[in-house]
């Protein structure tokens, strides 16, 4: 749709009432199943949107959990480690704010309490750094492979225009 309406000229507003809530439980093998998955359709729907997402999740995982292995080595050598946790402490701080301010401007659209939850709240201003390890892990599967799985049906992208279905479970 998107490359149809590129083609014909025709702009694309992103509306926000579109976005829809998909609450649903799943396991942390099917969050990296998801999460990869999408990457993977986006490196060759989009590879324009694929390669900012792995520069910066490479950087940003190089420098934070990096420096949190500076930080711990330092203190283990008996050396001053405060220097390096205060930017560290910053990084995760602005980070947090602006998980804070992603997930208060969702939630003015999404009118769902489990959005609103506290529990919700304290895990997008803590856990955000593992998101970015997660898409760091999930843009560099991209790059390894095309082949995707969704519901029983393994798929072979071989680009914009191409998609080969490999196995099918028989239903």
């Amino acid at each position: 749709m998107t490359r149809a309406l590129r083609a014909s000229q025709r702009t694309i507003r992103f509306v926000p009432q579109c976005l829809t809530p998909s609450f649903e439980a799943c396991s942390f093998h099917e969050l990296v199943e998801f999460t990869t998955r999408q990457m993977k359709i986006t490196r060759v729907y989009a590879p324009h949107l694929w390669k900012p997402v792995l520069l910066g999740s490479a950087i940003f995982v190089l420098v934070f959990f990096g420096g949190l292995g500076f930080v711990l080595a330092r203190a283990l050598m008996g050396l001053s480690f405060v220097t390096p946790l205060f930017f560290l402490m910053i990084i995760f701080a602005m980070g947090a704010m602006k998980s804070h301010l992603r997930l208060r401007t969702v939630t003015a659209i999404i009118q769902d309490q489990r959005a609103r939850s506290i529990g919700s709240t304290i895990a997008h201003m803590t856990l955000w750094p593992f998101a970015s390890a997660l898409y760091l892990y999930n843009t560099l599967a991209a790059a390894m492979s095309r082949r995707i799985t969704w519901r029983g049906i393994t798929y072979e992208l071989k680009s914009a225009n191409e998609t080969v279905v490999v196995s099918s479970k028989a239903t």
